[in-house]
């Protein structure tokens, strides 16, 4: 049988990032036809780093898991490495922003401009793992393919470097600072194949990188949902209201935004029972208001119901390369309402002939909220469930993963 690696920030059960629950979906679909090894950190934290699982294997679910140390992270080195490495993402940012940079690219597609630095800035990432590359220098030649999770961070230049060929990467790319560095025009050339979600995602790359960016696809990713706890547990446990907005994810400022501070001046100006839930780890200052509830970490079955009972879903992140939590809300009929900044939200509310809304401002926040939450939701069940069928479907989605596997070149 042949042997797949997929390489991760993190991964495990308690893990419920996007890119992190989106690898562990494709890794455990691919046990019977692959021996699939993921290879990741012992952190759960991204703001401390802090380890929480043992270093060492572990199997989950027939999936292979190899936890590797990382080296300590010392914050005020890392702030410091960023502004020293800025000059070559500031320039090919600027170069997009006057829409230069993809014809740039065309002609000059590998950058140089302060890469050594940049390098010096991931060694001193929190996710920078010593012994996950030394692993992989050693033995990344048994792996039939190396699967690549997310672009920006350490792992995936460094085990590009070694084994570029052998590399799929799924980048999860959304605009942002990171994507204009220089590193970046190396692996988004020289890699083996970069398997995007979107079309919006992979147009936002051939606009930063050109026409030499290498082989690539729309890859995606289906929907898992697993089925509901009771109304009664979710109700019961995290103190309920009979309506609520549901957001879900890693609770961070760049995650969430104005979010809460919108939602309570909707409150203000509109009153109600409404709350707002929020569901996840939480990485900032937690605001304590009576209309606005934290669950913390919840299993699949709970998330589930909290999606099935909300009133409506709401994703304000500006930077998204898919949706899970739109994609899951949509699977269940649920109405949802998402940052119009993220092209990849917005053009899945076009695609789906608006079965989901997006907002860009605040205003256009409480209005769109306001006029949602007084519609009938039955009316656009039918609809968003039909659009995840037919794009977000696992059998499609599979056959064309094991595809790309297959036809990796031979081993560098």
């Amino acid at each position: 049988m042949k042997k797949i690696a997929f390489v991760v920030c993190q991964y495990g059960k308690e893990v419920n990032g996007g890119a992190e629950v989106h690898c562990k979906m494709l890794a455990e679909r691919l046990t019977s036809h692959y021996e699939v090894h993921v290879l990741t950190s012992t952190i759960i934290d991204y703001s401390t780093f802090d380890p929480y699982y043992n270093v060492g294997t572990e199997h989950i679910n027939q999936v292979t898991v190899k936890r590797f140390d990382s080296k300590p992270f010392d914050r005020a080195l890392h702030e410091v490495m960023r502004r020293k490495s800025k000059w070559g993402r500031k320039i090919r940012r600027t170069l997009y922003r006057i829409k230069l940079l993809k014809w740039i690219a065309n002609t000059k597609p590998i950058w140089n401009l302060c890469i050594e630095k940049e390098k010096e800035w991931l060694r001193t990432h929190g996710f920078y793992s010593p012994d996950l590359l030394d692993y992989v220098e050693k033995h990344g030649h048994e792996y039939d393919s190396i699967i690549l999770m997310s672009y920006p961070y350490p792992h995936t230049f460094f085990v590009t470097e070694m084994f570029p060929k052998t590399c799929i990467l799924i980048p999860t790319a959304h605009e942002e600072g990171d994507l204009y560095r220089s590193l970046q025009t190396h692996i988004f050339t020289k890699v083996g194949h970069i398997a995007f979600n979107t079309p919006a995602e992979k147009q936002l790359c051939i606009d930063v990188f050109g026409n030499q960016m290498a082989d690539n696809s729309i890859l995606a990713v289906g929907v898992d949902l697993a089925d509901p706890a009771t109304r009664e547990h979710i109700y019961t446990k995290f103190d309920l209201p009979d309506q609520y907005l549901l957001y879900f994810g890693r609770i961070t400022p760049g995650k969430v935004g104005l979010l809460t501070n919108w939602f309570l001046e909707y409150k203000e100006r509109f009153g109600g029972e409404l709350k707002l839930v929020m569901t996840g780890r939480l990485f900032m200052d937690r605001l304590d208001h009576p209309d606005i509830i934290y669950t913390g970490f919840v299993n699949e079955a709970e998330k589930t119901a909290l999606i099935q009972y909300a009133r409506l879903i709401i994703n304000p992140s500006e930077k998204e390369s898919l949706s899970l939590l739109l994609l899951e809300a949509m699977q269940i009929g649920k109405p949802s309402l998402v940052n119009g900044r993220s092209e990849v939200m917005k053009q899945h509310c076009i695609d789906s002939d608006f079965a989901c809304r997006y907002y860009y401002s605040k205003r256009d926040f409480l209005s769109k909220l306001h006029n949602i939450l007084s519609e009938d939701p039955d009316h656009i069940a039918a609809k968003a469930q039909n659009y995840v069928q037919q794009n977000y479907n696992w059998d499609i989605i599979m056959n064309k993963l094991i595809h790309l596997i297959e036809r990796t070149p031979d081993r560098n």
